[in-house]
């Protein structure tokens, strides 16, 4: 190798340190900006503590994100895609989980069947302790058209990507796709439902832990409902009654008006 080569080379390996270095930083300041979301809540957010929650001086962080909204949409998307990772992972029970915390990494029959899965990483994303923190964001942002200009977009396509990675693993394994949908869209409204009455609503005491359990139950019957009463109930539409058994005496009566 020439010396201009040698010299090429260790400008690029130094270019990417710095890269990584950048990168390791960035990861950092959106790491404590989560935190700070989740402790302090969106009213008491500020790039000042989360510059030194970072390890980072204030003008250091303002060349990442010159803004506060620019911030907040930065962690918005940087909890989202944990959220997507997370689902993959455990949709395909990957073995990384452990690394995710001990409700996801949990092993044993509960992971062999996948609608217990989907209930795990649900409850596991409307309880984390960052949920609270982008309920309270999705509030502000309606009164902030730059911010929800921007933030919509990113919740919209994870949620969609979340549904899909859930939609594919219970058609996967031999539900009807028209009920999968259905019985993801039920299960998030029910869970952020919950969330919502055990924050701000506590005094109805929800039992979270039964109420999850009776869903779990009732789930192998909605998953196996046939597919045309999940569509007209999705579409918002009644099923249509099935016809009731005749009586014995209505069909003695029947019998003997046809012998007369």
């Amino acid at each position: 190798m020439s010396r201009k080569q040698k010299t090429q080379k260790r400008k690029t390996q130094k270019r990417k340190t710095q890269e990584q270095r950048r990168s390791e930083t960035r990861e950092a300041v959106l790491d404590a900006a989560a935190q700070a979301l989740t402790e302090a809540g969106y009213a008491s957010f500020s790039a000042a503590r989360v510059a030194r929650e970072a390890g980072v001086s204030r003008g250091a962080l303002e060349r990442y994100f010159p803004t506060k909204n620019d911030l907040l949409v930065a962690v918005t998307e940087h909890v989202m895609d944990r959220a997507m990772s997370d689902a993959k992972l455990l949709a395909a029970r990957g073995p990384k989980l452990a690394a995710r915390g001990p409700k996801l990494a949990a092993r044993g029959p509960k992971q062999e069947d996948p609608i217990n899965r989907f209930l795990l990483d649900s409850e596991h994303f409307f309880f984390s302790p960052i949920y609270r923190g982008m309920v309270e964001l999705a509030i502000a942002a309606k009164n902030d058209e730059e911010l929800a200009e921007r933030y919509e977009p990113i919740v919209m396509r994870a949620r969609r990507e979340l549904n899909t990675t859930w939609l594919e693993a219970l058609a996967d394994s031999g539900f009807p796709r028209a009920n999968a949908a259905l019985f993801v869209e039920l299960t998030h409204h029910l869970l952020r439902g919950l969330f919502l009455v055990s924050t701000w609503l506590p005094y109805y005491k929800p039992n979270r832990r039964a109420l999850l359990e009776a869903w779990s139950e009732l789930a192998p019957g909605i998953l196996r409902v046939g597919e045309t009463p999940a569509a007209n109930l999705s579409a918002g539409r009644q099923p249509a009654k099935a016809p009731r058994a005749a009586s014995a005496g209505a069909r003695k009566s029947a019998g003997a008006k046809k012998k007369a």
